[in-house]
C-alpha cells in the first residue's frame, strides 16, 4: 500500500512538471498553419511569438532570481551569456530567402528551452 502511494506521488509530480513546460502558443500554431507558406506571414508569426516568449522568459528569469537571491549575480551573468549564445548561434543560420524565419525559429527554440529551464528550477 505504501508503495502505491509513493508511485502515485511520483506520477503526480511528473505530470505537474510536464504541464508547467512552456511551448509555442496556440496563436502561433494557428498563425503558421494559416500562413500557407507565405514568407511575409510566417515572418510576422515568428516575430510576434518571439516577442511573447521573450516576455515569458524575462518573467521566469526575474522569478528565478527572486527565488535565489544569494546567487543573483551568477544568474545574471548566466542570462547575459545566454543572450550572447542566442545571438551568435542564430546569426549563423543561412537559409537563403527564409533567413529571417529560420533565425527567428532558432531564437524561439532557445528562448523556450531557457524558459523551461528557469521554470523547472
Amino acid at each position: 500500500m505504501r508503495f502505491a502511494w509513493i508511485m502515485a506521488a511520483i506520477v503526480a509530480a511528473m505530470t505537474s512538471q510536464l504541464n508547467a513546460a512552456q511551448d509555442y502558443s496556440k496563436a502561433y500554431t494557428q498563425c503558421t498553419n494559416m500562413s500557407y507558406g507565405q514568407q511575409s506571414t510566417l515572418e510576422k508569426c515568428v516575430k510576434k511569438e518571439l516577442k511573447l516568449q521573450s516576455k515569458v522568459l524575462k518573467k521566469s528569469y526575474k522569478n528565478y532570481v527572486k527565488l535565489n537571491p544569494n546567487n543573483a549575480a551568477i544568474i545574471q551573468n548566466q542570462y547575459v551569456m545566454f543572450e550572447k549564445k542566442v545571438k551568435n548561434q542564430c546569426s549563423r543560420v543561412m537559409a537563403g530567402q527564409q533567413t529571417q524565419i529560420k533565425r527567428g525559429e532558432c531564437q524561439l527554440e532557445m528562448v523556450i528551452a531557457q524558459t523551461n529551464w528557469y521554470q523547472a528550477r
